[in-house]
C-alpha cells in the first residue's frame, strides 16, 4: 500500500524510469553520439528525485544537523541543475556547426554559472531553490535549442526529422523550459497563485509531457539519422 501510495503521489518518478529503460534498450542508435552520457543524465535525475522525495519525507534522512532544516532539499536540486545544464549547453555547442553560435553557446554557459555565483550572495543555496538563477539557465537552453535548428535551417536541413532522436529531445526540452522557469518563479515568490491555479500539478504534466516525448524520440530515432 505504501509503495502504491507513492507511485500516486509521484507518478512522474515512474515515467523517468521508463524513459530510463528505453533509453538503455536503444542505447545502440546513438552510443557514440553527443548522447553517449544522456542515460547517466536520466539516472542521476530519477536518483536525485528519490533522494528529495526521502529529504522531504523522512526527518532521520537530512543534509542538516539542525531538526528545523531537517526536510530541506533544494542543495541537491541547485547542483543538479548545473550539471543538466552543462551537459545540453555542451550537447549543442558539439553538435551546432556555426562557430558563431559556438561562441554564443560557451558564452551562455558561464553566465548561467556566473548567474548561480551571483544568486548564492542573496539566497542560501543550502536551504532555498536558486530560483532566478534556474530561469537564467533554462532560457539560456531555450536559446541553445533555437540555435540549433536555426543552424539546420542554414545547412538546408529539414528542422522536422521524426527519426532524428536530437529532434525530439529538443522538442521536449524546449516545450518544458519555455514554461517551467515561470511556473517555478510563481512557486516561490507567489504561493497562493501557485495553489489557487494548481501549478503543482501543471508543473508535474509539463514533466510528464517532455519524458513522454523523450520516449517517442529513443523509440523512433534511427541510427544514421543523428545530427
Amino acid at each position: 500500500m505504501k509503495i502504491w501510495n507513492f507511485i500516486q503521489e509521484n507518478y512522474y518518478m515512474v515515467v523517468y524510469a521508463m524513459t530510463l529503460f528505453v533509453s538503455l534498450a536503444t542505447y545502440r542508435k546513438y552510443y557514440d553520439t553527443a548522447l553517449k552520457y544522456f542515460p547517466m543524465i536520466i539516472t542521476y535525475t530519477l536518483l536525485n528525485e528519490v533522494l528529495g522525495y526521502l529529504v522531504r519525507t523522512y526527518d532521520e534522512i537530512t543534509f542538516f544537523n539542525e531538526l528545523k532544516f531537517s526536510n530541506y532539499n533544494d542543495v541537491i536540486y541547485n547542483i543538479y541543475a548545473i550539471i543538466f545544464f552543462c551537459f545540453f549547453y555542451h550537447v549543442y555547442r558539439k553538435l551546432i556547426t556555426n562557430i558563431k553560435y559556438k561562441k554564443w553557446i560557451f558564452y551562455g554557459t558561464f553566465l548561467m554559472l556566473a548567474s548561480y555565483i551571483i544568486s548564492t550572495l542573496f539566497q542560501n543555496p543550502l536551504d532555498t531553490n536558486l530560483y532566478y538563477a534556474l530561469a537564467i539557465g533554462s532560457y539560456i537552453l531555450v536559446f541553445c535549442i533555437i540555435l540549433y535548428f536555426k543552424d539546420k535551417r542554414e545547412k538546408d536541413f529539414n528542422v522536422v526529422q521524426p527519426h532524428n532522436l536530437m529532434f525530439w529531445v529538443s522538442v521536449s526540452l524546449l516545450t518544458f523550459y519555455s514554461i517551467f522557469p515561470i511556473i517555478y518563479i510563481i512557486g516561490y515568490t507567489d504561493y497562493q497563485t501557485w495553489v489557487s491555479f494548481g501549478l503543482r500539478a501543471v508543473l508535474r504534466a509539463l514533466i510528464v509531457i517532455m519524458y513522454l516525448l523523450l520516449i517517442v524520440g529513443f523509440l523512433k530515432g534511427r541510427r544514421l539519422a543523428f545530427n
